[in-house]
């Protein structure tokens, strides 16, 4: 009794220990943001603000363009989420259901495109795209973004369906269902959670891509969040520590909002798929 009681103390203490690990910085972050830079640069420093101050936050939407930075990082992230998700979803249902010629070959092909760094592609990106007359424009991102996450997401798709029971698609067969209606009113509805873990992985991805963008965007009106809070860092002659703070913090939110929203799914869909028939 007395050793599983000590167990249980070291175990509590561990998590309570990578809790702070990774709740500390954002912590900071945030309290930061709410600090004047009298406060920022105190000796030693103020864990709790002693004074709650707003001037990071109104300097960062007056003084710098981080409502357009963040639209379009919203803009590009949801939409690469949404093509991406459509076509694995398509692509991973066809690998899982469908047996064919070189179907191994195609699969492993998949896994292997991912583990090819972004950065190899930048080159024949900018050409292609200067080329189609698209550089520079969110578009190019959305292209690249989805490009880059396809890989990942079909094989998590195929995973995910290769877990339902042949079961089901044969009784839907029997009931007179064809292939895509089968796909569409049965299969997926099944993989739910599997489907809104893989969205946050490619959300968060191009939410905070940085190395592409930087090569294949210039004008301020078309940068994303990352590129926009890199480029308050340049203005100044000092780091603006609270205004980046505040910035941070912005750019938080939507991934506070998706841990609050999807907890739900996230633990059915974490192990979905990890265990392929």
């Amino acid at each position: 009794m007395k050793k599983n009681s000590v167990e249980k103390i070291v175990l509590y203490l561990l998590l309570a220990f990578f809790v702070i690990l990774f709740l500390f910085p954002i912590y900071w972050a945030i309290t930061t943001s709410f600090k004047s830079t009298g406060q920022i640069m105190k000796v030693p420093p103020e864990f709790i603000p002693s004074k709650w101050v707003l001037q990071n936050y109104i300097e960062v939407f007056t003084k710098h363009q981080i409502g357009t930075y963040f639209f379009n990082s919203m803009f590009v992230a949801i939409t690469s989420t949404a093509c991406a998700i459509i076509v694995a979803t398509f692509a991973g249902y066809g690998f899982s259901r469908f047996k064919f010629k070189g179907r191994a070959f195609w699969q492993y092909a998949i896994i292997v495109m991912r583990m090819v760094p972004g950065l190899v592609f930048i080159i024949p990106y900018y050409i292609i795209f200067q080329k189609l007359g698209i550089l520079d424009t969110l578009f190019t991102l959305i292209i690249v973004y989805v490009t880059a996450a396809l890989p990942l997401a079909i094989w998590l798709f195929m995973g995910f369906f290769d877990e339902l029971p042949t079961e089901i698609f044969e009784a839907a067969k029997i009931d007179g269902c064809n292939e895509f209606n089968t796909y569409w009113r049965i299969a997926l509805p099944l993989i739910v959670p599997g489907i809104v873990v893989a969205a946050i992985l490619v959300f968060l991805a191009a939410y905070n891509e940085f190395s592409l963008s930087l090569v294949l965007i210039f004008t301020d009106q078309n940068k994303t969040l990352p590129l926009g809070i890199s480029g308050m860092i340049q203005l100044q002659k000092d780091t603006p520590f609270g205004t980046l703070a505040a910035a941070g913090t912005i750019a938080f939110i939507p991934a506070l909002i998706l841990a609050l929203t999807t907890q739900k799914y996230i633990q059915a869909g974490i192990t979905a798929g990890a265990v392929k028939g």
